[in-house]
């Protein structure tokens, strides 16, 4: 009886954290946080944050809830590899909208940059999504740990242990296995790198 709600607790918190690491919520205060970084206008860095977020959340997640309200999908969190080729091609298409419009808005180039990482790591998800599933739970938060050791230093470096964290409940949920939390971890590790290394942001050799 003990190991049983034991692991009925265990089971809990795993979806808890799948959950607060999902990157339709998580993206919120993290971009936010970002543009406040890096934008000394409070009003300007708000501004900015909207438009990051409306292409990069908003206008995905309205199409997810479209989608699921057409029962095109069953599920929010979208657990079906086939039910994600939709949201991931919308997604890409927002994201590439939203890198343009920082370009022709004359963004700062940290956002170019942030965009540019997550619109590379949308088409190659998306492609890969075609023949196999991987864990965009693991590559959201790797990318969130990579982006702020950036812009925050290495103290930042404390985050690292988040990413097995989230690995290991996507795993304990059964919605992943290990080889697709490694494989989300390890592309959008070197997506990031290269990337933000292409704009100056980081030295890797």
């Amino acid at each position: 009886m003990k190991t049983e709600e034991n692991n009925n607790s265990i089971n809990r918190a795993a979806k808890i954290i799948s959950y607060i690491f999902d990157g339709s919520f998580i993206s919120i205060p993290i971009i936010l946080i970002i543009c406040l970084m890096i934008i000394d206008n409070k009003v300007e860095a708000i501004s900015w944050a909207f438009v990051c977020l409306l292409f990069g959340t908003v206008i995905p997640y309205l199409y997810i809830c479209f989608l699921f309200r057409k029962k095109e999908i069953k599920d929010m969190h979208i657990p079906t590899r086939e039910d994600r080729t939709k949201p991931l091609l919308l997604s890409c298409a927002s994201y590439a909208a939203c890198l343009g419009v920082l370009y022709v808005l004359d963004a700062p180039l940290f956002l170019k940059s942030l965009f540019m990482v997550i619109a590379a790591s949308a088409i190659i998800y998306t492609i890969i999504t075609y023949f196999w599933k991987i864990s965009l739970h693991s590559s959201w938060i790797t990318f969130i740990v990579i982006t702020f050791n950036i812009l925050f230093g290495r103290w930042m470096l404390l985050m690292v242990p988040l990413i097995p964290v989230v690995g290991w409940a996507r795993v304990r949920i059964k919605k992943h296995t290990v080889n697709q939390v490694l494989f989300g971890a390890g592309i959008s590790s070197l997506t990031s790198l290269l990337i933000y290394y292409g704009y100056g942001f980081i030295r890797l050799f």
